[in-house]
């Protein structure tokens, strides 16, 4: 009776712990994470940063969240269509397997809506980027003045 509780016990070990060792550590590296500053009274803005995708398989960036600094963020790319610029909404991100992807004014771009209170340069913005395979990868961009 011992000997197959114990077998019980293990098997739900493994149940458990299996799926977490298929995530592990993530690969993806973020660099220089920024949110562009804007007047107090621009409900909107945006983020930028270098997604690294070092691993074979190429990664899909499907959304983020902020911290309760907004309301949304949408993953954009700035367009130029009869000599104006919009700003056009992304489904996702594909990051390819051994490359980057640059996020950056006029190109692509985490859009930030919905400001709860004004930013200014020094403060900073809990982001959570999340992709189609289930990783979650939190962090840190500090509040910038254009260059």
């Amino acid at each position: 009776m011992k000997t197959y509780f114990w077998k019980k016990i293990a098997v739900i070990i493994i149940l458990v712990v299996a799926p977490l060792a298929c995530f592990g550590e993530s690969n993806i590296r973020v660099d220089d994470p920024w949110v562009r500053e804007a007047p107090p009274i621009v409900k909107v803005l945006a983020a930028y940063m270098i997604i690294e995708n070092p691993t074979d398989e190429q990664r899909i960036l499907i959304g983020a969240t902020a911290s309760s600094s907004f309301q949304s963020v949408e993953i954009h790319k700035t367009v130029i269509k009869d000599g104006m610029m919009q700003m056009r909404h992304q489904p996702q991100l594909i990051i390819p397997q051994k490359s980057q992807v640059v996020l950056k004014p006029g190109s692509y771009h985490l859009m930030l809506m919905g400001s709860k209170k004004p930013l200014r340069a020094g403060d900073k913005v809990d982001l959570t980027l999340k992709f189609a395979n289930g990783e979650e990868i939190s962090i840190v961009a500090p509040v910038r003045k254009s260059n």
